[in-house]
């Protein structure tokens, strides 16, 4: 994901001010070297929660991970995204260049958010020495983050977007080196098949994973779907 930007308070607070006065808040996030989606994070943050005191961009990055819940991509216009957040459409244009713009910041938006959720449930949790346990600890409370992040959805479902513009991509890539990490410790450890192809293995961990939290947000039972998961580390054990 790169390397973290820590800007201080006073330089975040002059970002979203800059932002809920009407400023393009990618212009704003490339100037100050951070994610848009981070400087998504900090106007969230300042909001007091009231549709008319939360800044432009950030209505509108709600709004499509709203339709995204019952629409696809290809069903969705920026005029429809502008109308369901209260927003003009040329204000929407001013803010988002292009409905890719628009959809991409959603999902880096979602994704952003659901990092620091699962950043939360990381602190304070003991980790056990065995990295077979590890793995099989974060898998768990990954999932729990993710079913605790409404907006996390557009990450998992199928949104019907061409697989060169899958936005998403990116962010289970990151997903899948931490897993693939995990396993190589547990091979070093011998607690895994020594057969077990470490890069294939979290490619299909996953994909699994992706697939679960996608029958979640379908509908799916979470508990069900946590006891799966659950057992995901079994399929390398070794003996």
């Amino acid at each position: 994901m790169g390397s973290k930007v820590r800007r201080s308070d006073p330089e975040r607070q002059a970002a979203v001010k800059r932002v809920l006065g009407g400023q393009r808040a990618s212009a704003v996030a490339r100037e100050l070297g951070v994610h848009p989606a981070t400087l998504y994070r900090w106007v969230h943050e300042a909001s007091d929660g009231a549709a008319e005191s939360t800044a432009t961009d950030v209505r509108l990055l709600h709004a499509t991970q709203s339709l995204l819940r019952d629409h696809d991509y290809s069903q969705i216009t920026v005029e429809e995204v502008a109308r369901f957040s209260g927003v003009a459409l040329r204000t929407a244009f001013h803010h988002f260049e292009s409905k890719r713009d628009l959809f991409r910041a959603a999902i880096d938006n979602a994704a952003t958010v659901l990092v620091e959720a699962m950043g939360q449930r990381y602190q304070g949790v003991q980790w056990p020495s065995e990295p077979l346990l590890q793995l099989s600890l974060f898998l768990r409370l990954s999932a729990e983050a993710i079913y605790a992040t409404p907006s996390a959805h557009v990450l998992f479902r199928d949104l019907g977007v061409p697989r060169s513009d899958s936005f998403a991509l990116r962010w289970h890539d990151t997903f899948e080196q931490a897993v693939a990490q995990l396993l190589g410790m547990s091979a070093r450890a011998a607690a895994i098949d020594p057969d077990t192809d470490i890069a294939a293995a979290a490619k299909v961990i996953t994909g699994a994973m992706r697939g679960i939290h996608a029958a979640v947000f379908e509908g799916a039972d979470p508990a069900q779907a946590l006891r799966t998961v659950a057992r995901l580390h079994l399929t390398v054990l070794s003996g």
